[in-house]
C-alpha cells in the first residue's frame, strides 16, 4: 500500500476515533456553564512514582500520540496533494497565492488544492470528500469560537456579578416578564470598552418566587439556557448544583443572543422603576408594589433594536437584507435543533438586531423563557393534561401543537414547530403583513387554515422564497424541509453559483461542491479582518454568516437542498 493511501487512511479512521474518544473534553470549550462558587484548597498527597503516573494518565498519553499521528499523515497528505500539481502555470499559481491571499485575491490556493484532489483522483470516493468537508467544519469552527470569545470578555466571565458592579443607565425596553437597562461594568477595562453603556442587564420580575438563589434559578432556569456562565452570589451548595444538569446548555452561536453572566440579586431602585414597573417592585422601594426582593439579572450585549421595531421604521427592505435577515432567523433555529433545544415563542418582539453594521443588521434570538431544555426530552413531550404547558405566542403556535389533545399516548413534537413560526415571520421580513396576525375576519387561524390559504410574495421576490415560506408553514411537519436544508437554501441563494439554481443546467458533483466549499473557506479566512474597500465587499454579518455555515456543512445537506431547489413540484 502506497504512502498516500496509508495517510488517506488514518486521516478517514484516526480523526474519528480521536473524535469519538475525546467527544465532551474539547480543551477551551466547556460543555456545560460555569457555575462559579468557593474552591476549597487541595490537600497534599505522598509522591506519585512514575509507573503510578503512567497507569492513571495512560488515557490521555495514546489520546497524544494519536493526535500527533494523524496531523503527521495530514501533512503528508496535503504535500502529496500539492507535489502532484506539476506543470508551470499550477505551480506560478502557488507561488503567487501567499501574495494574493493578502490583497484581496483569496480563492486560487485553496481551490487548487480542491481541484488537485478531486480532479486527479486522489479523492474520488464520496466519503473522502465529506471528510474534506469535516476538516472545513473544525477549522471554521475553531475560528468561529476565538472570534466570539476574545480575551476581552474574561472580565465579565470570570469575575463575580453582582449590582454593585455596574452603573446604570436609562431603561431601554419593557415587558411583561422584565425590564432592560442599559449599563456599563465598574470593572477595569470593561467588556465594549466604553466609558458609555455598551450592555444591557435584563432584570426578571419576581411576583411569587421566595428570595434565595436556589428557588430563583429553578423557577427560571430556562432564561439562562443560553448563558455560559452563573454566578451563586448568595451561597448555592454543592448538592444543589446538580439541577443544572437536568437542563440543557445552549452553546454560543452569532444568531443567539449573547449573554455574558447571569446571577441574584436584590431588586434596586432604579431609573423610571415606579412608573414602569411598580407592580414588580418590593414593598421596601414601593409600599404599593406586589414583587419580591431578590430576582434573576442577566448580563447580555446591547442591542440597537428588536426586528419589529426595525420593520416598522423601514419603508421597504433590499431583497439582498431580507434574504439574509431569514438565513440568520434559520442559521439559528438549526443551532437549536442541533442541541435538542426548542424555543416556542418566536415572533419579531423576540429577535433583536445589531445595527453597528449600517448595510447588514445582525439578528439574534432572544427571550428563551418558554423554550423546552429538559434533558428528559428529546424535542418531544408526553400530552397527558391539558396542565402541560405548550408554549407561548398562541399566534405563532404551529398547528401540530395547538391542534393537539392530551391522551395516555399523546406527544407534542416540536422538532419543526419553531421552523413553522419562521415562516410566518418570513412574510413581515419580505414586506407582507402576517398571515397569521391582525383582525379576527382576516387572519389566519394556525388551527385551522389550509397550505392553500396561505398568500404569496410579490413578484419582486424571487419564486423560491415564495416556495421555501410556504414549506415552512404546511401544516403536515413531515412535508417541511428541516431547518439545517431550509437553510442551506438560503445560502445558496447568497453564494452559490446561479447555475445551479437552474433546472436546465448540469447537477454538480460532490467534487465541484467541495471546490466552492473550500473558496468560500478561503474567502473568509483572507478577507473578513479587512476593512470594507469597496462597494462589492461583504459586510461583518455576511462574513459571520458564511463561516456559520461552513461550520455544520455536509455534502449530503447541500446536495438534498439543490434537489428541492431545481424540483419546481415540491
Amino acid at each position: 500500500m502506497s504512502l498516500r493511501a496509508i495517510g488517506g487512511k488514518l486521516i478517514k479512521h484516526g480523526t474519528t476515533i480521536i473524535k469519538q474518544a475525546n467527544r465532551g473534553k474539547v480543551p477551551g470549550k466547556p460543555p456545560t456553564r460555569a457555575i462559579c462558587h468557593s474552591v476549597a484548597p487541595l490537600k497534599s498527597s505522598a509522591p506519585v512514582r512514575e509507573s503510578e503516573f503512567l497507569q492513571r494518565n495512560k488515557y490521555y498519553v495514546f489520546r497524544n500520540l494519536g493526535i500527533q499521528v494523524t496531523q503527521k499523515a495530514r501533512r503528508v497528505l496535503i504535500e502529496d496533494v500539492l507535489n502532484r500539481v506539476g506543470n508551470k502555470t499550477e505551480s506560478g499559481v502557488l507561488h503567487k497565492s501567499p501574495r494574493n491571499s493578502f490583497f484581496g485575491n483569496s480563492a486560487p490556493l485553496l481551490s487548487l488544492v480542491g481541484v488537485a484532489a478531486v480532479g486527479q483522483g486522489l479523492l474520488t470516493k464520496d466519503e473522502e470528500l465529506e471528510g474534506v468537508c469535516w476538516e472545513i467544519r473544525q477549522s471554521m469552527s475553531k475560528i468561529q469560537w476565538n472570534r466570539m470569545f476574545h480575551p476581552a470578555q474574561n472580565t465579565a466571565e470570570n469575575s463575580p456579578m453582582n449590582l454593585e458592579g455596574f452603573t446604570f443607565g436609562k431603561p431601554i425596553a419593557k415587558g411583561a416578564n422584565a425590564v432592560v437597562y442599559e449599563v456599563a461594568t465598574n470593572i477595569p477595562n470593561n467588556v465594549g470598552g466604553s466609558t458609555e453603556f455598551p450592555l444591557a442587564l435584563k432584570m426578571m420580575f419576581n411576583y411569587d418566587i421566595q428570595s434565595n438563589s436556589l428557588a430563583i434559578l429553578k423557577a427560571m432556569h430556562r432564561e439562562t439556557v443560553p448563558a455560559p456562565v452563573y454566578f451563586n452570589c448568595h451561597g448555592i451548595a454543592d448538592y444543589e448544583l446538580s439541577f443544572l444538569n437536568m437542563t440543557r446548555h445552549l452553546p454560543p452561536h452569532p444568531n443567539i443572543v449573547k449573554i455574558l453572566s447571569v446571577f441574584t440579586d436584590y431588586i434596586p431602585e432604579l431609573e423610571k422603576c415606579r412608573e414602569m414597573y411598580p407592580a414588580a417592585l418590593p414593598k421596601r422601594i414601593d409600599p404599593a408594589g406586589e414583587g419580591r426582593n431578590m430576582s434573576l439579572f442577566i448580563l447580555m450585549n446591547r442591542y440597537e433594536r428588536n426586528l419589529q421595531e426595525f420593520l416598522d421604521l423601514q419603508d421597504e427592505l433590499s431583497l439582498r437584507t431580507s434574504v439574509v435577515l431569514l438565513t440568520q432567523l434559520l442559521e439559528g433555529v438549526a443551532h437549536m435543533v442541533a442541541h435538542n433545544i426548542a424555543h416556542r415563542d418566536l415572533k419579531a418582539d423576540n429577535i433583536l438586531l445589531d445595527l453597528s453594521d449600517a448595510k447588514t443588521p445582525l439578528a439574534v434570538i432572544s427571550d428563551f423563557g418558554c423554550c423546552l431544555a429538559e434533558k428528559s426530552t428529546d424535542l418531544s413531550v408526553s400530552y397527558t393534561t391539558f396542565d402541560i404547558e405548550k408554549g407561548g405566542n398562541t399566534a405563532l403556535m404551529a398547528p401540530e401543537i395547538i391542534s393537539k389533545k392530551p391522551g395516555p399516548f399523546s406527544k407534542l413534537n416540536y422538532h419543526k414547530s419553531d421552523l413553522w413560526a419562521v415562516g410566518a415571520i418570513g412574510f413581515e421580513i419580505f414586506g407582507l403583513p402576517n398571515p397569521f396576525y391582525g383582525d379576527k375576519t382576516v387572519r389566519l387561524s394556525s388551527m385551522t387554515y389550509s397550505d392553500e390559504d396561505l398568500p404569496s410574495l410579490p413578484q419582486s421576490v424571487p419564486a423560491i422564497f415564495n416556495r421555501l415560506l410556504k414549506n415552512l408553514l404546511r401544516r403536515d411537519p413531515g412535508e417541511r424541509l428541516n431547518a439545517e436544508i431550509a437553510a442551506n437554501v438560503c445560502q445558496l441563494f447568497l453564494w452559490g453559483p446561479s447555475s445551479w439554481l437552474a433546472n436546465a443546467s448540469k447537477f454538480p458533483s460532490y467534487g465541484e461542491i467541495v471546490e466552492w466549499l473550500l473558496n468560500l473557506t478561503a474567502k473568509v479566512l483572507c478577507e473578513s479582518g479587512r476593512k470594507q474597500g469597496n462597494r462589492h465587499s461583504l459586510t461583518y454579518p455576511e462574513y459571520l454568516l458564511i463561516s456559520t455555515f461552513l461550520c455544520r456543512v455536509k455534502l449530503q445537506n447541500i446536495k438534498a437542498a439543490l434537489a428541492w431547489i431545481r424540483d419546481d413540484e415540491i
